[in-house]
């Protein structure tokens, strides 16, 4: 081992050497001797400390570098962990499993494992866009157990065994929404409020059934009126149980609460299109289906549900029938389907018109009533995703008109219809993923359930965070025109007033920021 002396030494001799002095070789060997004589006290500095801590490794020297690059001072323990648990824990009542390393307990394992999703540990989008939570309201029974095909089958590829016990998945989501508005009587109006905030938990109990359970935030006012705070409540918003095993069978069957399998109603729009608030469906069907057992393909579904709508048989249905097809820069969906009840829709229950006024929906107790004539429904929807921009359409209306008690439009039988186009594109903005959507919709004939004749919307964005999206539109509604008036069905013995028509337009700037786990 080299001594500090000696090597002081050496350098002491060489260079005090005056016949050396005048060499511009000689000076260039002994400056090349001094970054030597460097790295090698630098070493004998490491080496010392390691036999310190006990630490038996050292850096391997590079021939070409003439300094040694500094070592981290960190000092690292590796050591082997076992899982520790009994034969028999049925004696006990409860499964005790413990991670230990070095005689020391890490951690307790034992029950069901809890995840956020995605199941199988990918890395999420960076805007949480595939989070469970974002997937899209409309056959997410089909879209989970997709989820769950892709879980078993990565446990399949890296040699795990199938999980024997259930895994929980929880996802959620807290938007809150500033808005600012001009509306059609021109009284400029702001609100802050919270908006589509919810909590998911999917259970996979096994590569066949799986259940799932959705909570959401209810930000309406008290039906009694009072501060919207006074509300504040959660509710269950889905609730079912889906059984299929796409690697096994195309066909699967799911039933609770859930949204039937009617329309597509895609949007980058912070608001709900037109489409969706006069179709959206939910209730509580029992759904037989059809899935492709590859990625793309055909899906098909025939379901059943119990009417709000009394007259008649209580019991009606629907088909839903699509086509999902691409690859990794072209990819669509085109469907159809056709429901035995539009009135069943979120839209027709409640129009959200303030008691005791106009037709507040068949479900209202004060401007509405269920003993109307059932109504079918039909919808055709394109999606379209090409490279970096996505385009939909959409139709979606009643399938014969409404009897004039029922649902009217200047004094006839109402027969209301919505479309929606949208285009998009994403991008990079200040190097964060964003996109840009413009949409186009319009209604006929829905002037009772207080939507506009066409509206004109455009909205941006972007992720600043990580697993957030924050977004800023703009829409612009043209109501229906002066002179129009519309009604609904009243409680027996009672009459609403007719909802007018102003001929005005109405502008309105929302902020949103959504949070996504």
């Amino acid at each position: 081992m080299i001594q500090r002396g000696v090597i002081s030494a050496i350098l002491v001799a060489i260079l005090s050497g005056k016949v050396w002095a005048d060499s511009s070789y000689l000076q260039q060997e002994i400056h090349q001797l001094q970054q030597k004589t460097q790295a090698l006290q630098h070493e004998l500095d490491m080496l010392k400390q390691q036999k310190t801590l006990g630490f038996a490794s050292r850096p391997k020297a590079t021939a070409n570098s003439s300094a040694v690059p500094s070592v981290q001072s960190k000092v690292f323990h590796q050591s082997a962990i076992t899982a520790h648990t009994i034969d028999q824990p049925e004696a006990l009542g409860f499964y005790p499993t413990a991670l230990v390393a070095d005689e020391h307990i890490l951690t307790y394992i034992a029950g069901t494992p809890v995840v956020t999703s995605p199941y199988t540990g990918d890395r999420p989008s960076f805007d949480g866009s595939d989070y469970i939570v974002n997937i899209s309201s409309i056959n997410r029974d089909i879209r989970l157990m997709q989820q769950r095909r892709r879980l078993y089958r990565a446990y399949q590829a890296i040699g795990y065994p199938a999980p024997n016990i259930p895994i929980i998945a929880i996802s959620g989501k807290s938007e809150p929404v500033a808005s600012f508005s001009n509306p059609y009587f021109n009284q400029y109006a702001t609100d802050f409020t919270l908006g589509s905030s919810e909590l998911d938990v999917a259970a996979i109990l096994n590569r066949n059934v799986e259940a799932f359970i959705s909570v959401a935030y209810d930000a309406s006012p008290p039906a009694t009126g009072g501060p919207r705070v006074s509300n504040s409540s959660f509710n269950l918003n889905l609730g079912f149980v889906n059984i299929g095993n796409l690697d096994k069978t195309p066909f699967y069957f799911t039933a609770g609460q859930l949204y039937a399998p009617f329309g597509r109603y895609s949007s980058s729009m912070i608001t709900s299109p037109m489409t969706l608030v006069l179709a959206r469906v939910k209730t509580r069907p029992f759904i037989l289906g059809y899935k492709s057992q590859q990625d793309n393909g055909p899906y098909a579904a025939i379901y059943g549900f119990r009417s709000e709508i009394t007259t008649n048989r209580s019991t009606i249905g629907g088909v839903n029938v699509g086509y999902t097809f691409g690859n990794r820069t072209f990819s669509g969906d085109i469907g159809m389907g056709v429901i035995g009840s539009l009135n069943d829709s979120q839209g027709m229950q409640s129009t959200g018109a303030i008691p005791f006024t106009t037709f507040g929906g068949f479900s209202s107790i004060t401007n509405g009533s269920e003993q109307v004539k059932k109504i079918p429904g039909l919808d055709i929807h394109v999606n379209l995703n090409i490279d970096r921009y996505n385009f939909a359409a959409e139709w979606v209306g009643a399938s014969q008109t409404f009897r004039p008690q029922d649902l009217s439009f200047n004094g006839h039988g109402a027969k209301p219809q919505a479309a929606q186009l949208e285009a998009g594109m994403t991008f990079k903005a200040f190097h964060k993923p964003a996109s840009l959507a413009l949409g186009y919709q319009w209604s006929k004939q829905t002037l009772a359930l207080h939507l506009p004749e066409q509206r004109i919307s455009t909205v941006f964005n972007i992720s600043v965070w990580k697993d957030t999206v924050e977004s800023l539109e703009y829409r612009h509604d043209m109501d229906f025109k002066s002179g129009n008036f519309a009604n609904g069905a009243a409680p027996s013995g009672m009459q609403n007033l007719n909802t007018l028509g102003t001929g005005k337009s109405a502008d309105t700037l929302i902020a949103q920021i959504g949070v996504f786990f």
